[in-house]
């Protein structure tokens, strides 16, 4: 009796077993059906996933191109001309002619970019272009060639007549060109630049002082200190440890004492690549070269206090004409100030640096040259 229970509770184990994996069995179809269709689903999912990725890359590939590339200005933009002087050297510039443009007698800039940039680059990033439809003035743009140069940098740091030098003569060339051809005011002739662009803007002004009436020089070196490429980078980190106006008199043209050169100089705090002594130590030179008194006393200000654009100003006087301006800024580094930052060495942060020149140039003509006597008599 034990022994035919026990066989068949064995018997029942069994078929339940059978049972058990028979629903098993029934159940894994729809198990892997339901799996198949999900996965289906995710599928189709995905694929609508990547098509709207695909359209969000090409729409994020399109805005910063757009962003990257606003307008030049109102005006005619004419990139990549090219200018021949006398001897066969030759330079490549960008013009901008503003939309309403006077018939005759504009005024010209002259923007000249620092390392590493191109003409291009440098009016994106200033936007002095759109201060040139506001005041009527002509801007060039000329552009260092990799070939003199392979970082694109003015060669200010090299002021002989073979190099630095030569350079400041055929971008003096090309603006007598350009005022002739184009009827400029010659009175009303001024040049700016940037890192290296501000130690070529600074040699050009000081060879050719009748032909420019104002400077103003953005993140610049010490004017006469470098005699190479090596020195060049021991004046933009400390400075210049010589005398001061030797350096100057050594790379001007001695007219410029009797003419003046009024000047305005920025520069970033924060600067990294061009110690904030550069900066004072050019007003000290300007200062000398416009025969301002050592008592005469600056005026200072400081402007924008407490905000990202908050920047110490500087100015000297004769009368009530502002002939020499010192503008140290406090949040900048190596920058052009209130540019546009999405183009390399301009920052966003700062006063508009392109507006800060422009309304100190405009209180700047060339006249003709006074003896010395009248000009001390003037003090």
């Amino acid at each position: 009796m034990a022994r035919s229970f026990s066989s068949l509770f064995f018997k029942a184990a069994k078929k339940i077993s059978k049972l058990q994996r028979a629903a098993l069995r029934m159940a894994a179809p729809k198990t892997a059906r339901k799996r198949t269709v999900s996965a289906r689903k995710a599928a189709v999912a995905a694929g609508h996933a990547a098509k709207a990725a695909k359209a969000a890359k090409a729409a994020s590939a399109a805005a910063p191109r757009s962003a990257a590339a606003p307008p030049l200005g109102n005006g005619r933009w004419e990139a990549s001309r090219q200018f021949s002087d006398g001897a066969g050297r030759r330079l490549a510039f960008a013009r901008y002619t503003p939309a309403c443009a006077p018939r005759s007698a504009m005024p010209l800039v002259v923007m000249l970019h620092g390392c590493r940039q191109t003409s291009m680059a440098f009016a994106r990033g200033s936007r002095m272009n759109q201060w040139a439809d506001a005041g009527g003035f002509m801007v060039l743009y000329p552009q260092q060639s990799m070939a003199r140069q392979v970082q694109r940098c003015w060669r200010w740091f090299q002021p002989d007549d073979a190099h630095g030098g030569a350079e400041a003569d055929l971008i003096a060339a090309l603006i007598r060109t350009e005022v002739a051809r184009h009827g400029l005011d010659p009175e009303r002739v001024y040049i700016a630049g940037l890192s290296a662009g501000a130690g070529m803007a600074a040699l050009v002004a000081l060879r050719h002082p009748a032909l420019v009436a104002a400077l103003a020089m953005h993140s610049g070196p010490v004017v006469g200190d470098a005699r190479n490429a090596a020195g060049g980078i021991g004046t933009m980190r400390r400075g210049s440890v010589k005398p001061l106006l030797p350096l100057l008199e050594a790379v001007a043209d001695p007219a410029v004492f009797q003419l003046g050169m009024p000047a305005m100089i920025l520069q970033g705090q924060l600067d990294p690549a061009v110690a904030p002594r550069n900066a004072r130590q050019l007003f000290e030179q300007f200062r000398a070269l416009n025969l301002l008194r050592p008592e005469d006393t600056p005026v200072e200000r400081v402007l924008g206090l407490g905000t990202d654009k908050a920047y110490r100003r500087v100015d000297m006087l004769r009368g009530r004409k502002t002939v020499l301006r010192l503008c140290e800024i406090t949040r900048v580094e190596h920058a052009w100030s209130g540019g546009d930052a999405s183009v390399r060495y301009h920052a966003r942060s700062g006063p508009d640096a392109s507006a800060l020149v422009w309304r100190f140039f405009q209180g700047q003509r060339r006249i003709a040259a006074a003896p010395a006597d009248e000009i001390q008599a003037a003090l």
